[in-house]
This record gives C-alpha cells, structure tokens and sequence, in this order.
C-alpha cells in the first residue's frame, strides 16, 4: 500500500519554495554598517544581513544561499563559501596574538580581524617584524572552511597612528590613491610658458575692465570661478561666471592630461588636498588671482527679474580679478559692512534670491543637512568639530554656478538632434524607482502622513513633503530616509535631466581646476565652437567615435567620485574619533540616525559625530528590529526607539583606528 504524503510537499512546489535553498553566486559588497549584497548578473541582488556574513568581505566572490523571499524587497540569505578572495590591498591596525598576529581593517567594510600566521611576520619584504598598533598593508591569502577565518600576509608597514601624516598616508593607500606626480607630468609642467596676451587678445573678449572678483574658503589657494554683475538700462542683471581656462594648457593626450583622467576629481581631507593637477597649474598659472590678468572660459547671460536666462554668450575671455573674497568678509558685507564692492554684492545676494525662488517653483530639492567643521591644529590633531553653517554667501555662489552650468548644458542640449549630433557630458539625476518612492509613501502613511502622488513622482513632490515636515518632530528622520530613497548622480553622455534640482539638463562646467569631467565639458565647447564658425559640420562617424570616448570617461570620472567621496568620509571619521576618544565617559544629546538587528546610531547634536548603541546596551528587555518601520521594540515593556527619537548618551568607548564609537544610553 503505497504511503500517505505530506501535502505540504507533496505535487509541483510553488514559487517560493523553489525559490528558497537556491544558491547563487555573485560579488558581494558590503555596506560600511556591516549588511551587504552579493550582486548577480540576473535579478534581484541578494540582502545578507551582518550575522551572516560569514566573515567575508566586499569584492569577494561568494557563494549564497536564499533564505527567504520578502515581498517588494531584496531576497535575504547567508553566505556559504567564499569562492575567491578580493584582492585589493587591506590597511589595519597591527595586533600581537599567540597565532602570530591579528590586523583589524580601517575600512569599516571589512569587518572581522584578519590573522598573521607566525612564519609570515618575519617576511624579508618588509624588512622587520611590525610592531604592535602600527598601521600595516596586507593582503588576504585564504580563508579557512572550517571556522570561517580568513588570513593574510604583511606586504608594507606604514608606521604608528601619531604620525603627523599617518592618516592622510593611510586613506589615501586604503582608497587607491596617488600623491605625488609622475616625472614625466613635473617635466611638462616646467615647460609650460605663460600666455601671451596679444595674441589672446586676437581672439578673446576683453573682460579686464568689467569689475569681478572671487569668493572662497578662507583656506582656498585655487580660485577657479570668479563673478561679475551689473544691472542694464532694461531693468535685467548681466551675470558673468568666469571660470579658469585650464584646457587652455592642458592639452588632450599630454602627460598632465593622462593623469588628470586618471585622478578623475581633487580628494579634500580637512587640512590638506590631493589635487587633480599640479600646483604650478591649480594654484598659479591657471588660479583667477586678484588683479592679475588670465585666460578664462565665461558664461555671460542677461537675466530677467523672474530669474529666468533670456539670452548668454559662451566665451574665452581674459579677466582681472578685482578682489579676492573670503565666504565671511561677503557675508559681512551683506549684513551691512561698508566696502567699495557692497552694492555689487548686494546686487549679487538680490539676483541669487530670484535665482533660487525661481529653482523652488521648479520644484529643486534643498536638503539642509548638517555636516562636520573639523578644525585641526598644525600637527593635524582636532581640536574642535561643530555643523557646518551654510551662510547666505554660500547659497550665494551656488546659485550662480547652477545658473552657469544649466546654460552650458541647455545650449548643447537644445542644439543636439538626429541631423546635427552633439554627444556631451551630463551630469545626470535619475527619478528614484518605484519601489523606493513606494517604501518611503508607506512609511509617510505609517507615521500619519498620507501623500498622494498625480502619476509619476516629480522633483516637486519632495520639496512639497520636506515643506509639510518642516516643523515636525519627524523632520530630521523623514529627510534622511527622503535623502535614501533616490538615486546618486552620476554623468552620462545621455542627457535625462537632474531629478533633484528639476532641471532638463545639467553639467558640471564651473570647476575644471578639479573636476575633469570640466575640464572635458571646456573642450567640447571649443570644439563646438569652432565647427560653427568654420561652418563645418560633424561627420556620423566622428560623432559615434566620440560618444563611445566620452560615455568611457563618464563612466571612469563617475566611479573616481565615488572614490573621492569615500575617501573624505574616511578621513572624517578618523578625525571625528580621534576628538571623541577625549570625551570618554561624558554625556551627549543626540539623534538616533540609523537602526539595525544590532542596536542604534546616534549622531551627537553637538558635534555631528556618529556612534553605536550596541543592542546588549538596551537593558532589562529583548528588543526586535523592524526593517519598515526602522524600529527596535521591547517585548515586554513595549518601549519602541525609532530613527529621528531623540535620546542622551554616555560615550562609552572611542577607537580611531577602527574608526568606532560605542555609546550607552543614559
């Protein structure tokens, strides 16, 4: 007699089951608070939380089981074996142990320790034993089945953390990073010769008496950008943004230009700068220096009281800066201190409030969120950290920059058609996908907000939603998960306009000194230019060549970004634990900012800085985490902590090397 079977798995499984237990291999990335995602080629990438990662890092390539399926989100599962290792140079703190050593990795991404086997301290590559808490390089060299641990080999000692330069040396080995110029770049640059200005004059306009001047950090030693404005007969404003020639002695295909590309963008660290270009070039020959003459490329538009751009002119010029501006001598300016430039700079604060109620009826997205103001002593140690203020002289120079670079992009944008093919550089913003606008509606309703959308999500819905929680409790929270829900610009030869600021088209034209999409965007221009006034056209062929070249170095430019980006909040982190570690023991305000299975981060309201509440600090109850609300909730008591709630801290322990802070709850 044949046997009863379990209905439950008995006949044709369904979806879900076949769904789950499936392995599947991809590359995995890893988050800098612990989760990760194993990237496959086809479908939905794969959510691994923290407690199963498996010791795994990002760029390993993994093997993943499903764990289980979650409607309108990333499948989760677990890690199962690590098929091979990234092989990216590691940098972390050295640490002596009974197996030989451990190094604990500075990158937050890789989050387990790695061992030092004994026989491979003593390597003759490296000269001597390293010492414990210097900063190493290693590399990963297996990983272990059986007990999932991964070990490596020392291939460098970079030295101990209070080196006056250790941290700059060390983001900027973790991140990729090359500090000095090659020599063929340093002989190029010795042979580079001032312009001359009568033969400039031939075929520039003649800006030097029209008054401009630039406005800076107090730290700035590169001015690329300079601004003019005066107010014609017909009531409209004539705006000059005038910025650095640098194509003008960077020539394509030159040394200089090879490593700008490869460079991509300058890295900002605080105090110091890894430059695009070579100082000769960013601080002196291509620098808008006050009363001195140089070559600028300048976006000269007439615009009218509604801020709208009625007509431009796109031009090489030669400018004399008149004065040299910091942010706050402007913004005391504007605030009523006397200078011989006050009114043109109060004409200036008019025209970019015009400029920017006209971006808000447009529907811009203005985020206002808080950044850190690290102020570092002459050894690089920080002795201060407070949110950085965003004065009116800022928005200010913002506003003129957006105008500049929305003009730049409408007159290619507006001229680029099927018969006369312009391929360009965009800086492009996409709409966020339906599932996040769907994730972040259902939480609106959850909290008592409901918003109703017309059709398809428009840059307007955002900044009507951040208008209606402006005065609420919720504010801070509803603006970082709206912040989380869309996308990360990037450039692209294909122009689909800037969700975020509601523009048609967009470019970055302004900074050229250290942006090389810029300095790309100035030779195309030119390139342009000179087409029409020989009144030649492009041929298809050339134009297809072209746009294959610059969709590559979009795609390069928009991945050394992400690197630069990484990079700075590496070094800040750095910095802002380095400050903390004095504050051991003493009690905070704050805001939690992020929740996760394994506790809270709160981000002090004082000094910007982040840290953990470790789940075990939540005493006397059990807590659960809900990943669509963003809570943590007691079973017992029914205490619920949410992102936004604000909360006191003690600090309870600080590690600038692990780059870490772990709070208690008062």
């Amino acid at each position: 007699m044949p046997k009863k079977t379990d209905k439950k798995t008995s006949g044709n499984p369904t979806k879900k089951q076949k769904t789950q237990g499936k392995m599947i291999k991809g590359y995995l990335s890893v988050h800098a608070k612990g989760f990760g995602f194993v990237l496959v080629k086809k479908g939905t990438d794969i959510f691994i939380p923290l407690e199963h990662m498996l010791n795994a890092m990002d760029g390993d390539y993994v093997s993943a089981e499903i764990l289980k399926k979650i409607p309108k989100k990333n499948p989760e599962g677990r890690i199962v074996k690590i098929l091979k290792l990234q092989e990216k140079e590691i940098i972390g703190v050295f640490k002596r142990s009974k197996e030989g050593g451990l190094v604990i990795p500075s990158d937050e991404r890789y989050n387990n320790p790695i061992i030092i086997p004994k026989d491979s301290l003593s390597s003759p590559k490296i000269g001597r034993m390293p010492k414990n808490g210097e900063f190493v390089v290693i590399k990963r060299t297996g990983w272990k089945e059986d007990d999932h641990t991964v070990t490596g080999t020392i291939i460098d000692i970079l030295g101990k953390p209070e080196n006056k330069e250790m941290d700059l040396l060390m983001v900027a080995r973790n991140n990729n990073l090359t500090i000095p110029f090659p020599t063929q770049v340093n002989k190029e640059l010795s042979k580079l010769p001032e312009f001359d200005l009568q033969t400039e004059l031939k075929k520039r306009e003649d800006y030097r008496l029209i008054p401009c001047f630039t406005i800076d950090p107090e730290s700035a030693k590169d001015f690329d950008d300079a601004i003019s404005l005066t107010q014609l007969e017909n009531g409209r404003f004539e705006l000059g943004v005038h910025i650095a020639d640098v194509s003008h002695y960077v020539s394509e295909g030159s040394a200089i230009d090879k490593e700008a590309y490869e460079r991509g963008t300058s890295v900002y660290f605080v105090n110091n700068v890894i430059p695009m270009l070579p100082e000769r070039l960013s601080n002196d020959l291509c620098s808008l220096k006050p009363h001195t003459d140089r070559l600028a490329f300048s976006v000269i538009m007439e615009i009218d009281s509604r801020g709208i751009v009625q007509t431009y002119r796109i031009k090489e010029t030669i400018i004399r800066s008149a004065e040299r501006f910091t942010y706050e001598e402007v913004e005391a300016i504007i605030k009523g201190k006397k200078h011989a430039h006050a009114k043109t700079i109060h004409l200036m604060q008019m025209l970019s409030l015009v400029l920017r109620r006209a971006r808000e009826e447009m529907g811009s997205i203005d985020f206002d969120i808080s950044e850190a103001a690290i102020s570092l002593d002459e050894q690089g140690v920080p002795y201060a950290i407070k949110p950085r203020e965003r004065i009116e002289s800022n928005r200010l120079i913002e506003e003129f920059m957006l105008v500049a670079n929305r003009t730049v992009a409408n007159h290619i944008a507006k001229q680029d058609t099927n018969k006369n093919q312009k391929p360009f550089v965009y800086r492009v913003h996409e709409k966020p996908d339906k599932q996040s606008i769907q994730s972040f509606l259902a939480l609106l309703e959850r909290l008592g907000l409901k918003y109703q959308l017309d059709k398809e999500v428009e840059s307007d819905d955002y900044r009507k939603i951040l208008d209606i929680v402006e005065n609420l409790d919720e504010k801070y929270f509803i603006e970082k998960v709206a912040l989380r829900s869309m996308t990360k610009a990037y450039y692209s030869t294909k122009n689909k306009g800037h969700f975020g600021l509601a523009f048609d088209a967009y470019t970055h034209f302004t900074s050229p000194i250290r942006r090389y999409p810029d300095l790309v965007v100035h030779r195309l221009l030119k390139y342009y230019a000179s087409k029409e006034n020989n009144k030649k056209g492009i041929a298809k062929s050339e134009t297809a060549t072209l746009s294959t070249k610059l969709e590559s170095i979009c795609t390069h430019c928009s991945e050394r970004e992400i690197r630069a980006t990484q990079a700075e909040r590496e070094f800040i982190k750095i910095k802002s634990m380095e400050f903390l570690s004095s504050k051991v023991g003493e009690t905070y305000d704050g805001i939690i900012s992020g929740i996760a299975s394994f506790g809270m981060f709160v981000e002090l309201s004082h000094y910007v800085i982040e840290g953990l509440v470790h789940i075990s600090e939540l005493k006397g109850d059990h807590y659960d985490f809900d990943k669509e609300e963003f809570t943590l909730t007691g079973r017992k008591t029914g205490k619920v902590y949410r992102m936004g709630d604000a909360v006191t801290i003690k600090i309870k322990s600080v590690s600038k090397e692990e780059k870490r802070a772990d709070f208690s709850l008062v």
